[in-house]
């Protein structure tokens, strides 16, 4: 059976997910940054995480080199700042509210949260690139709603019974119900 890409893009747009900016320094010293949703939580111990990064990607060879990067996770008010990295060629630095991260990448005010890593490994993902990342330091804000993305479009989320659960300092809450990862 072949499966047409399009419908297969249509089908995997029902999955709701976060929207995040991921950032890296170019050799030169130039901060790059790409829009992702394609985002996961691999490994607790050790902390590991994943993005992929189509292989035409014009920010590709800059990852592919980086020593480290870091995860913007946006909140429901940074829309903007998504649809700039979503063209990373078109983004005015300039515009930008940000601060360097301890390994030089671009952390974004007003983020949901952020994850400064160390580059771990690459490998191939069909018409992309999986890379994964060892996290080494991590930044919690303010508890605010997440910009989501679902079948193409961004949206937000209702409250829910788990926000009961948050943890004002940044720990994970219990995640032992049974069939969760």
């Amino acid at each position: 059976m072949t499966i047409d890409p399009r419908s297969l893009r249509n089908v995997l747009g029902c999955f709701a997910t976060g929207v995040a900016v991921l950032t890296t320094r170019a050799s030169t010293g130039q901060h790059i940054a790409v829009t992702i949703n394609s985002f996961s939580s691999v490994s607790l111990e050790p902390p590991l995480i994943l993005f992929a990064l189509a292989k035409r990607a014009n920010v590709l060879p800059h990852f592919q080199s980086a020593k480290n990067f870091a995860i913007n996770i946006l909140s429901h008010g940074q829309e903007s700042l998504s649809n700039m990295f979503a063209r990373p060629s078109s983004a005015d630095w300039k515009e930008l509210r940000f601060m360097e991260g301890e390994n030089g990448c671009a952390l974004f005010a007003d983020s949901l949260a952020q994850l400064e890593c160390d580059s771990h490994t690459e490998i191939d993902g069909g018409d992309h690139r999986v890379f994964f990342g060892t996290v080494v330091r991590l930044h919690l804000h303010n508890v605010v709603n997440p910009l989501l993305f679902y079948r193409g479009r961004y949206g937000g989320y209702s409250h829910s019974r788990w926000e009961e659960k948050a943890v004002q300092d940044g720990t994970l809450t219990d995640f032992s119900i049974e069939g969760w990862g």
